[in-house]
């Protein structure tokens, strides 16, 4: 049997020696695993103080609960339980979810957020032509687009309309009904290229091309004004669809005007919202609509949301594509403070293609750390200027074609044509490629080997993460097996359970108890009549409580009987009268009791059987780290304990 080791140092290692640097002495040894104190003291320092009483847990007791924890881990390992294809799968989600903070450039990532917090104060108004072209599309295709949209700007330039030149070029399909005007909008309400463009221009500039996943894009900022923040609305709507004949139309503009008016006279809106609104996203909700700001809602419904100056105030009908609408403002809020707004930008920054800027900052700086060195003589794809396109080189079309040339090298890693068209092959599930699927393929693969490798490294170079990966790890190692050990066992093992019952059934006592009727008397003379007939000695036979209240209760309620079997505490009419608490201020004149008092017993398993586990999982937790503690070998290094005090 193997009992703890004290290791007390016979020298004090007062020297330079010994402060070179504490944090990484071994501190606890188990099973010969060693346990620095720093890993030590990141917890210990997560978790010393108890949140509900303030008080600090003391080093040393401490100590003895992470060996405990320790122990359960190492047992877990033993086990196997790591190597799980559950757990492992588990682990490595966490892990990617862990890791992708450090795979994106801080400084990068920082400024969009402030450039986000810094458009979020304003809101601008924009029109737009676009040209659709996708993303992945021929080079020839590409140009085709390219040259249109060309020709559109220089018209622009020259003069045209705006309003004019979208309806008869423009190929988004609102543009017959809005000319392209897209409304006021703020920050993330647009794709990032189209956002920066709208940003970056004066009113009444024509911009350059602007380059989305749709296509080309020509922009022209007319308006921009301070952000209005939020506003929280309900409405009550009557639908007007296409097709609505004159006299069904008349028909919902008297009654949206009737509604109005009741409204305004006092009528609750929320039920006649629930009554009439043929909204039924919102009518069971008394009309309410979520949050929203500009963009949100069309122009009609949002001007007149943001135009009600204060709250419970009710617009008139206001008429959209939709039908007819009132509104009832609910509440509205300023732009939040950068702190306010910081969890929610973050949010969605991670979402958004600003996320693709910082992370090719960090890939850009990565390829200068690791010494990145591309063979361009082996780029899978070339541009043809003779015929204007991408080519992707011939060895890639023939099967058994020799594809062992180097692609790219960093950290002394090569990287050969073969592994590229085994990527290739794993993305492009029967789809045919053409040369630019290729090209941007190549990009990707470049960019996923660096972030890989770095991937590797982040425990090496980030202590923050290696601990936090570790705390992770060792935690649901000790969910694992204290489920197995502890809480399944306590729970499921029946026998078990009850027989610990039975060993300890003093611990599952009822106090002191009061089983019987409170009756609660309106009046003197309802009480005057409870009492003769509850003091009957006939009572309970041939005149029981359902039988009193009907015959008091015909014409109104004057009687009201509570019977229970009541402990102290939970009836303060019978801890007053029974046990004498004195600790009401209630009214008790009007109030008998008829019962007795029950003496301390057994509580019953099946009225305790939540307590019994509790305790039995206790109990197995305790036997189980008892057992630990004589199972492993435990070396605690006194002097660097005595160091981290």
């Amino acid at each position: 049997m193997k009992k703890i080791c004290l290791i007390i140092c016979s020298v004090l290692l007062l020297n330079n020696a010994f402060s070179q640097n504490q944090k990484d002495e071994v501190l606890l040894t188990i099973d010969n695993k060693k346990i620095n104190s720093e890993e030590f003291l990141r917890i210990y320092n997560k978790n010393k103080t108890n949140f509900s009483t303030g008080e600090v847990t003391s080093i040393e007791e401490y100590l003895d609960l992470f060996i405990n924890f320790k122990l359960k881990v190492i047992e877990a390992e033993k086990r196997g339980l790591d190597t799980t294809r559950s757990f492992v799968s588990e682990f490595e989600g966490y892990k990617k979810q862990l890791a992708a903070p450090y795979l994106i450039d801080d400084q990068v990532n920082e400024k969009v957020i402030k450039e986000a917090y810094e458009r979020m104060q304003n809101e601008v108004r924009a029109s737009h032509i676009l040209i659709k072209i996708a993303l992945d599309s021929s080079p020839e295709d590409t140009l085709v687009a390219y040259e249109k949209a060309i020709g559109i700007r220089k018209r622009l330039l020259k003069g045209e309309s705006f309003d004019m030149v979208a309806k008869g070029s423009s190929e988004d399909p609102s543009v017959k009904n809005n000319g392209g005007d897209l409304g006021f909008f703020t920050v993330f309400q647009m794709i990032y290229p189209f956002e920066n463009a709208v940003y970056n221009s004066e009113i009444g500039e024509i911009s350059n091309l602007v380059r989305t996943r749709f296509g080309y894009h020509i922009v022209k900022v007319t308006d921009k004004r301070k952000a209005r923040g939020q506003v929280k609305i309900a409405h009550i709507m009557l639908t007007v669809p296409r097709g609505t004949s004159p006299e069904a139309e008349k028909q919902k503009k008297l009654l949206i005007n009737e509604l109005y008016h009741r409204a305004k006279q006092g009528e609750d809106f929320q039920i006649l919202a629930k009554e009439y609104s043929e909204d039924r996203g919102s009518a069971g909700n008394g009309g309410e609509l979520p949050w929203f700001g500009a963009g949100r809602m069309v122009k009609e419904f949002e001007k007149a949301a943001f135009e009600l100056s204060s709250n419970e105030e009710i617009s008139q009908p206001v008429r959209t594509g939709f039908g007819w609408h009132i509104l009832k403002r609910i509440d509205r809020k300023d732009v939040p403070t950068f702190e306010e707004a910081l969890t929610e930008i973050k949010r969605k920054v991670s979402k958004d293609q600003r996320a693709k800027v910082a992370r090719e900052a960090l890939i850009n700086n990565l390829k200068k750390e690791y010494g990145f060195v591309q063979n361009e003589e082996n780029i899978p794809v070339k541009y043809d200027t003779t015929i204007n396109s991408y080519v992707l080189k011939q060895k890639y079309l023939v099967n058994d074609s020799d594809l062992n040339g180097e692609l790219f090298s960093f950290l002394n890693k090569k990287f050969y044509e073969k592994d590229f068209i085994d990527y290739v092959n794993s993305k492009k599930r029967n789809k045919e490629l053409n040369p630019y699927d290729y090209l941007m393929l190549h990009k990707e693969f470049v960019n996923n080997m660096i972030l890989e490798v770095e991937e590797s490294r982040l425990e090496e170079k980030y202590p923050e993460y290696r601990y936090l990966l570790k705390e992770y790890h060792d935690g649901m190692l000790l969910f694992e097996i204290t489920d197995q050990k502890v809480w399944s066992k306590a729970a499921n093992d029946s026998v078990a359970l009850k027989d610990y019952y039975n060993k300890n059934k003093d611990n599952y006592m009822w106090d002191e108890r009061w089983d019987g009727s409170i009756y609660y008397c309106s009046n003197e003379q309802t009480k005057n009549t409870v009492s003769k007939i509850i003091n009957k000695k006939s009572f309970g036979k041939k005149i029981t409580n359902d039988k009193l209240l009907e015959q008091l209760n015909m014409e109104e309620e004057v009687l009201r009987i509570e019977s229970n079997i009541f402990e102290k505490g939970e009836n303060i009419f019978v801890d007053n009268l029974i046990w004498n608490e004195k600790n009401t201020k209630e009214n008790i004149a009007l109030i008998l009791l008829k019962g007795k008092v029950v003496k301390p017993e057994n509580k019953p398993f099946n009225e305790c059987r939540g307590m019994v586990i509790s305790d039995y999982q206790d109990y197995l937790d305790k036997e189980w780290i008892k057992s630990l503690r004589e199972k492993y070998n435990i070396i605690i290094n006194s002097a660097v304990l005595s160091s981290i005090k």
